[in-house]
C-alpha cells in the first residue's frame, strides 16, 4: 500500500511538471556529481595512451597560466557552485581541438586547442563554457532526463542505490559518453559570456573558436570542440546577442600573453 502511494505521488509529480521543466530537474546530488567526476578522473589517470597528461613539473609555467585563467573565472562571482566542487585543470599532450570537464570540476585542455586559438580570451571562453556545464550540472541533469523514470521506479522497489551505481559506472566508463543537449550548449555559451563580462577578458572570446572555424570553411565539417551542435554560425549569432544584451563590453584579448602559453606548451 505504501509503495502504491509513493508511486502515485511520483506520477503526480511528473504530471505536474511540463516537458521543458522536466529537462531542468536533477535527481542527483552535488555529492553524486563529485563521485561521477572522480570515477572519470581515475580512468583518465590510468589510461595514459588515450589521455597522455603533460608533466606538471616540465610544463609548470603552462599549468600556472591555465590555472590562473580558471581562478579568474571562478572568482568572477558568476559561478554558482564555485565553492561546492573540487576544481582543477590538467593539460593533455595531443593535437586535438578539444577541452572537456568532468562533473565535480575536473577540467582537461588539449595542447592542440591551445595551439589553435589566437588569444587568452578565446581560451578563457572555452574554459568558462566547460565550467558552465559543470556548474549547471548538465551531466547529471541529462542522466536524470534519460534515466529519471527508471530511477524513480527503482526507488519504489528499493533498488535505487544499485541503479545509480550502475548508471554512474556506465557514464564514467565513456568519459564524455553523455552528450549535452542543444539547450545545455546554449546555456553554457551564455554562461561563458556572462563570466567574461564580469572579468577583464573580451567576452566575444567565447565565439573565437567558432569564428576561426568559419573563416577556414570548417564550421560544419570538422569535429567541433564542445559539441557537434548547434552549428557554428548559430552559436556565433547567439553568443553575440547575449554579449549585446549585457552591454557589449570590449575587454582584453591578451594576445601577447597568450603567445607565451603557446611557447610553453610546445616545449619538448
Amino acid at each position: 500500500m505504501r509503495a502504491k502511494v509513493k508511486f502515485l505521488s511520483i506520477l503526480a509529480l511528473f504530471s505536474f511538471l511540463s516537458c521543458s521543466t522536466l529537462n531542468q530537474v536533477n535527481l542527483y546530488t552535488i555529492d553524486d556529481d563529485k563521485k561521477l567526476g572522480n570515477q572519470m578522473f581515475e580512468q583518465i589517470q590510468t589510461d595514459t595512451k588515450e589521455y597522455p597528461l603533460m608533466d606538471e613539473t616540465k610544463y609548470a609555467k603552462a599549468y600556472a597560466q591555465v590555472r590562473q585563467i580558471m581562478n579568474t573565472i571562478l572568482q568572477s562571482g558568476q559561478v554558482e557552485h564555485a565553492k561546492d566542487f573540487e576544481w582543477s585543470v590538467k593539460l593533455i599532450d595531443a593535437d586535438v581541438l578539444n577541452a572537456f570537464a568532468c562533473p565535480g570540476g575536473k577540467m582537461y585542455v588539449y595542447r592542440g586547442l591551445i595551439q589553435y586559438l589566437d588569444n587568452e580570451a578565446e581560451l578563457a571562453g572555452v574554459m568558462a563554457h566547460e565550467i558552465g556545464h559543470v556548474s549547471g550540472r548538465h551531466s547529471t541533469r541529462q542522466m536524470t532526463k534519460q534515466y529519471g523514470v527508471a530511477t524513480l521506479t527503482s526507488m519504489i522497489l528499493g533498488k535505487n542505490a544499485s541503479q545509480l551505481a550502475t548508471t554512474t559506472a556506465q557514464i564514467a566508463g565513456s568519459i564524455g559518453g553523455l552528450a549535452f543537449s542543444r539547450s545545455d550548449e546554449s546555456e553554457a555559451d551564455a554562461f561563458a559570456v556572462r563570466v567574461l563580462t564580469a572579468t577583464d577578458y573580451n567576452p566575444l572570446g567565447v565565439a573565437g573558436f567558432f569564428k576561426k572555424m568559419e573563416a577556414e570553411g570548417k564550421g560544419n565539417s570538422t569535429p567541433v570542440i564542445l559539441s557537434t551542435h548547434p552549428s557554428s554560425p548559430d552559436r556565433i549569432s547567439k553568443i553575440t546577442a547575449v554579449w549585446q544584451s549585457l552591454g557589449s563590453k570590449k575587454g582584453n584579448d591578451y594576445a601577447e600573453r597568450y603567445k607565451v602559453l603557446k611557447k610553453n606548451v610546445a616545449i619538448k
